[in-house]
């Protein structure tokens, strides 16, 4: 336990939150606790962001990846904390802090696993493959960078060790993130006729490009898709109708729905309306587009963990995950079994007063460990 709380106190005091990142500070902090004999790549991403490959050679080829992120999101509101959120303070078995839960803490138990291989001598039946990503939170700069420089092709099955509850996330709901800019034409507001509202025909967009999709369709551990107008501006003046306005849009989507055919669909919509209105331009601009993931329950992969659950007496349960991970700029380009299972609650994400219970750590690790010398 006082390694566990070590380690992740560490961590935590390293502020790492995107923007600007500064997750070479994690890394170089992360090699201080191996040997400096260790076999490790960094990656440079440039303005102090990198990304982590640790690896530890098996006794056969095959290799088990475990991928965690050293990046978290921002702290806005940081003296109404009820503790400073880079301080790492404990309290009733928990450690607060920025990060604690999303994802140093499944950080903390990769680091705890990979050592423990390490410093008791021992080579693991496969190899072992401990990938620290940078950028998780925005654009996934550090998965994509090592996915592209082929560093994580040879991976045959991965642990994406965010927090889960410590249940088996076996999919993750897909992300589509649309900006639509509408440009009318101005008008005195008593001559509404004159200009074509660019605000209106916002709304009316967003609302035709909300039907086409089925939100009705529900996935047994991840519920609806959803679709939310999460920003909106436009207009100068009460008495001018407004030339121009913007809006973004956050859909979240289930296994079976294709983002092509989403963003299809939004920029046919977009030229249907520019059509009936001479003049109006709307441009659509994908933000993020990470599609939704699944892996089949029957998987040898899935039957594997649940039968070291069971060897462990941990409450065998499988999860959805409503957030996306480094799992979806992974595994549409490396078609491999994955699973979402780390220490820490989900619903601690991003939240004021985040914290995460050390023992879920301890327990995270034992399975960790059980898993690699007994599958």
């Amino acid at each position: 336990m006082d390694r566990i709380k070590e380690i992740l106190k560490r961590l935590i005091s390293i502020n790492t939150t995107n923007l600007p990142g500064n997750e070479m500070d994690a890394v170089n902090e992360i090699l201080k606790f191996f040997p400096q004999d260790i076999e490790y790549k960094i990656v440079d991403h440039g303005n102090n962001r990198g990304s982590l490959v640790i690896e530890i050679e098996g006794k056969n080829r095959d290799k088990i990846g475990f991928i965690g992120h050293i990046d978290t999101v921002p702290v806005s509101d940081e003296v109404s904390w009820i503790h400073p959120p880079f301080d790492g303070v404990i309290e009733d078995g928990y450690m607060y802090g920025r990060g604690t839960s999303d994802m140093k803490g499944g950080v903390t138990a990769m680091i705890l696993t990979a050592l423990y291989f390490i410093e008791n001598n021992i080579t693991p039946p496969h190899t072992l493959k401990f990938v620290f990503t940078a950028d998780e939170e925005s654009g996934g700069l550090g998965v994509r960078t090592l996915r592209d420089k082929e560093l994580l092709q040879d991976i045959s099955k991965v642990f994406i060790a965010e927090p889960s509850d410590e249940q088996i996330g076996i999919c993750e709901k897909g992300t589509l993130w649309l900006s639509i800019h509408i440009k009318g034409k101005s008008s005195h507001g008593s001559k509404p006729e004159l200009g074509i509202n660019a605000i209106e025909k916002l709304y009316e967009y967003i609302n035709k490009l909300k039907n086409t999709l089925d939100l009705e369709k529900k996935h047994p551990l991840l519920g609806n898709s959803s679709y939310a107008t999460t920003t909106i501006n436009g207009g100068v003046k009460t008495n001018i109708i407004p030339e121009n306005a913007n809006a973004t849009l956050d859909i979240r989507t289930i296994p079976g729905f294709n983002h092509e055919e989403i963003i299809n669909n939004a920029n046919r919509i977009a030229k249907d309306m520019e059509i009936e209105n001479q003049g109006m331009t709307i441009d659509v601009e994908i933000d993020n587009n990470r599609p939704p993931l699944t892996m089949d329950e029957e998987d040898n992969f899935i039957k594997e963990i649940i039968s070291v659950y069971e060897k462990l007496s941990y409450q065998v349960k499988l999860k959805g995950i409503n957030f996306y991970t480094d799992a979806s700029q992974l595994i549409p380009y490396h078609n491999i079994p994955f699973v979402i299972l780390g220490p820490g609650e989900e619903n601690m994400c991003h939240q004021k007063n985040e914290r995460i219970k050390i023992e879920s750590i301890e327990r995270m690790t034992k399975f960790y460990i059980s898993y690699i010398v007994s599958c």
